[in-house]
């Protein structure tokens, strides 16, 4: 694990406040698609925006044991979400890919979740919209941060 980064007060200010609201609204708009979890959810989005992928590389990424991967890719490639092929480098390796009907899942469900979050923003006045628009930038800065750390680690 890397040592953690310092951060200044007003960092952790704002951490303890949007830690819950992510939180709550994660858990409001989480995948309802059969017995796919999550974590399913976000090996198919790691998947669809990095490529394919080794199962340990999944597994770095994504901040799961590699026996959880096995039985997620397993489950994934059950449902024809997912195929393994040989990796090009490597005989001995292979690599995962998502599957058109994996990707088709993914939109529909980013879609049905983009309409979850549109209906909690009607209690948003356009102004306070506005100001929620405004910090989206900042917001997807951070969030490419850390994917870009995971797949550098």
């Amino acid at each position: 694990m890397s040592e953690p980064v310092p951060v200044d007060d007003a960092r952790i200010e704002v951490a303890m406040r949007l830690t819950p609201v992510l939180l709550r609204v994660g858990r409001r708009v989480r995948p309802a698609s059969g017995d796919l979890a999550v974590g399913h959810f976000s090996l198919l989005g790691t998947l669809y925006r990095n490529g394919p992928q080794r199962p340990s590389d999944l597994a770095r990424i994504e901040r799961f044991t590699p026996p959880a991967v096995t039985r997620i890719v397993g489950a994934l490639e059950d449902r024809g979400l997912v195929v393994r092929k040989p990796s090009p480098d490597d005989g001995r390796s292979t690599l995962v890919e998502i599957t058109d009907e994996g990707r088709a899942l993914l939109v529909a469900t980013r879609t049905e979740q983009a309409h979850e979050i549109a209906a909690l923003l009607t209690v948003l006045d356009d102004d306070e919209l506005g100001v929620v628009t405004a910090a989206l930038d900042s917001l997807e800065k951070v969030a490419r941060e850390a994917s870009t750390a995971l797949l550098e680690v």
